[in-house]
Parts: structure tokens; C-alpha cells; sequence
């Protein structure tokens, strides 16, 4: 399922992310250093500079409908990074953050 307004509340994400209360997955840090030579603290620094206008769409998890998580399209340089977000457990997740 998808729908054109976010899940999370930006405002949220970035909060739990300050606080400390996030991870990255392996998949999304891979590809963050791979396509935009970012590690650790520069993704980190890239989704704490996302605006509500780079969201892109809410989508559900492939493996479970009832999760959501909310994509964002951010330029970097000259490329644009898909960005795929969600919050679980009260913890931000980076779940994606490659080349569109």
C-alpha cells in the first residue's frame, strides 16, 4: 500500500534522532557510503536536514503490511538520495538511503 501523506511526523524522526534513539541498518549505511561517500554522523546530518517538501511517499513494509515507512528524496551533490524511514520501538530506522 502506499499513500502521498507521511506516516511519521518529521518533526519526530529528527527529535528521536537527536536524542539518540535511532539506528541504521547495514543495507543503508552500505549504500550511503557506496553512492555518496557518507558514513556514521554525515547520514545522520543529511536526514536532520530533510524538509517536508524532499517527502516523497509512505509505503508499507514488504514483509509486513502494517508497518509503514515514509520515503524522501534528498539532493546530494549532483544526485538525489532515496531515503526510506520509519520509527519502531520509539527508535528512528534508517532503512535506506541509496541512489534514486
Amino acid at each position: 500500500m502506499e499513500k502521498k501523506k507521511s506516516h511519521y511526523n518529521l518533526s519526530l524522526i529528527k527529535k528521536l534522532i537527536r536524542l539518540k534513539q535511532y539506528r541504521i541498518t547495514i543495507t543503508a549505511s552500505d549504500n550511503a557510503e557506496q553512492y555518496f561517500g557518507l558514513r556514521g554522523n554525515d547520514v545522520i546530518e543529511e536526514i536532520l536536514n530533510l524538509e517536508t517538501n524532499n517527502f516523497y511517499k509512505s509505503m508499507t513494509s514488504h514483509n509486513n503490511h502494517k508497518i509503514w515507512q515514509d520515503v524522501y528524496h534528498k539532493p546530494i551533490e549532483s544526485k538525489i538520495a532515496y531515503i526510506k524511514l520509519q520509527i519502531i520501538d520509539e527508535k528512528t530506522v534508517v532503512i535506506q538511503f541509496k541512489e534514486k
